[in-house]
């Protein structure tokens, strides 16, 4: 029960503001206008959109399978995809942080050591900023766009900064004391020590399955989008869609921000009124992508936390 109050408690706080946002974003955008929008959307395309997000999402826990499975950590397919939708939960927080919680379902129903479960989760979030800097890149070679071009600077600075360090075997001290700082991750993460984790994950074959499946769970996501702005009667093209959609999610998971509220969505009407469009259908676009995705997510989150307690984890 401890875990399951600390994530209500943890969810409120990202909802409210998130609620507050976008009724302000509404009101900005002329609210005759968005509801005027919403009212033609295409409702054949929804259930293609949400096929599509969870899809992606499969794909994703195929990932973490993998992953633990190079650790010498077995897991049977249905416990691991429910383990890691579980932990869809709390995507929402500042980086996705809370995603981590994956870590204790992990030790507490399949003994899986934190080191490990630390490690793997570590190398998702790490993939996941390598797949979408990679499908920017690819799209301004077609689509030029300088706030694109920043975040692909930005992010590739990361992550090679960063791999120089999760090469090394140490770090997983490293990031357990940096998440240890973190009040609501240090309620649920036990106590763990430097291990090899960090160097098998990080081995040239095995980032590369990391890395194939990444793109190809994104690339499953960004289609989501494309099917979002086709559902408004938006057709921008997949390419110049995927670009927007990653570029404004990067920049709203940098800004280290709960779900990067604010950041992403201000990214992604710049750029989209950039493209020509007007600010209502912009702003529609935005606050339609988000709760096809990342909201339908943090839902399919919650399902899947609560067979998971009930499994008395």
């Amino acid at each position: 029960m401890k875990i399951l109050e600390l994530i209500k408690k943890r969810f409120l706080w990202i909802v409210f503001p998130t609620i507050f946002f976008y009724v302000l974003l509404i009101f900005v955008s002329d609210v005759g206008e968005i509801s005027k929008h919403f009212l033609e959307i295409k409702i054949e395309y929804l259930i293609l959109i949400f096929l599509l997000v969870f899809l992606s999402h499969i794909v994703k826990s195929f990932r973490q399978k993998e992953l633990l499975r190079l650790l010498g950590e077995k897991i049977s397919l249905i416990q691991n995809v429910i383990i890691y939708m579980a932990g869809l939960t709390l995507i929402n927080t500042p980086g996705g942080v809370g995603t981590f919680i994956k870590s204790v379902y992990l030790k507490k129903r399949f003994q899986v050591t934190t080191e490990k479960s630390i490690a793997v989760i570590f190398l998702e979030r790490y993939h996941d900023l390598f797949a979408g800097t990679c499908i920017i890149f690819v799209s301004i070679l077609i689509y030029f766009s300088l706030i694109s071009i920043s975040l692909v600077v930005i992010s590739s600075a990361i992550l090679v900064g960063t791999y120089i360090l999760i090469s090394n075997r140490n770090f997983s001290g490293l990031i357990y004391d940096k998440l240890s700082k973190i009040k609501f991750i240090s309620q649920i993460m036990p106590d763990i020590r430097p291990s090899e984790s960090f160097s098998i994950l990080t081995s040239p074959i095995n980032m590369t399955k990391g890395w194939l499946f990444s793109i190809l769970g994104w690339g499953i996501d960004s289609l989501a989008v494309y099917a979002v702005f086709l559902s408004l009667n938006v057709d921008l093209g997949y390419l110049l869609t995927s670009q927007i959609y990653f570029t404004s999610l990067g920049y709203g998971v940098l800004s280290l921000l709960p779900g990067g509220i604010g950041v992403n969505e201000s990214i992604a009407d710049f750029l989209l009124l950039q493209r020509g469009l007007e600010l209502s259908i912009a702003s529609s676009l935005v606050i339609l992508t988000r709760l096809c995705t990342v909201w339908f997510v943090t839902i399919i989150g919650v399902i899947f936390t609560r067979i998971t307690l009930k499994q008395k984890i």
